[in-house]
């Protein structure tokens, strides 16, 4: 179950729409978040620094009120140093199940040349990262609903590998409240062998059963869902026919130059999904 997540911001207009959506997430049974600003102190000394500090923390004060105005137990963490370096050890610091971020969708290319906080800690974290494009929530009317809907029409894709498998218990975890309909996917490569073929739809068509018969025992309503072809395509074309409002997806944790090589479909969800997806490591 998720109860506490760390939720990232730098003061930018894109990160004030992830924190409205971050007051959406008590629906999910979060009821702590800790918001960390990491402060660049390059080439500042002892007074200036502290000066820095102290204007931060009352920025951060106003900030953070709309979570504290819906009930969520809000606590500021102001590291200094690398982003990416001070969230990820603020993650593991402060225990807490879920990183929450924004993305801008950016290509491998951009990736590789001028990096994503959002992508590398989806990557990197021990936790799960439920991550959701700028624009999704630019687009929507309150932002809070986006998160307060994940589980309406919950997508959880697998490979039944264990990072799959560990998709599959957060999602079981949602508060069942929460979850109105789960769809369970598998995607198989394109097999031209009638007979091989055959073999592959009846074993994935067996795990996909037993994956929702593992749901329904919870108390959440599952469909299984066989597709095929590229697993990526596949899946974007079943968020939008579904109208999926949340995905849950495992990731094999693949670095930029491997991704760039051999693609991540996670990644490729992250940035291209019209939904929130959470990604689980």
């Amino acid at each position: 179950m998720i109860r506490t997540v760390l939720l990232p911001t730098d003061f930018s207009a894109d990160s004030d729409l992830v924190l409205r959506f971050a007051a959406g997430l008590g629906a999910l049974g979060v009821c702590r978040v800790v918001c960390g600003h990491v402060i660049d102190v390059t080439g500042l000394e002892g007074p200036v620094i502290a000066a820095k500090v102290d204007s931060t923390r009352e920025r951060m004060r106003s900030k953070i009120q709309p979570l504290v105005d819906v009930g969520l137990d809000v606590e500021v963490r102001m590291p200094t140093g690398d982003p990416e370096r001070q969230l990820l050890a603020l993650a593991m610091e402060t225990h807490v199940d879920a990183i929450v971020c924004g993305t801008s969708g950016k290509s491998v290319t951009d990736q590789l040349l001028v990096g994503s906080i959002s992508e590398r800690l989806a990557r990197d974290a021990r936790v799960p990262s439920l991550t959701v494009r700028f624009d999704v929530l630019r687009n929507a009317a309150d932002p809070g609903v986006v998160a307060r809907n994940f589980g309406r029409m919950l997508l959880v894709p697998t490979d039944f590998s264990p990072t799959a498998a560990r998709a599959i218990i957060v999602a079981l975890g949602l508060p069942p409240k929460a979850v109105r309909r789960v769809r369970v996917l598998n995607v198989l490569p394109v097999e031209p062998d009638d007979d091989k073929r055959e073999k592959l739809e009846v074993g994935a068509d067996a795990h996909l059963r037993s994956l929702v018969e593992m749901a329904k025992e919870k108390g959440l309503p599952a469909t299984p869902v066989l597709g095929h072809g590229d697993a990526t395509r596949s899946i974007l074309a079943e968020i939008d026919e579904s109208r999926a409002t949340g995905v849950i997806i495992g990731t094999r944790g693949r670095n930029p130059l491997q991704e760039a090589f051999m693609g991540s479909v996670s990644m490729a969800l992250m940035r291209q999904a019209s939904c929130p997806v959470m990604i689980v490591p």
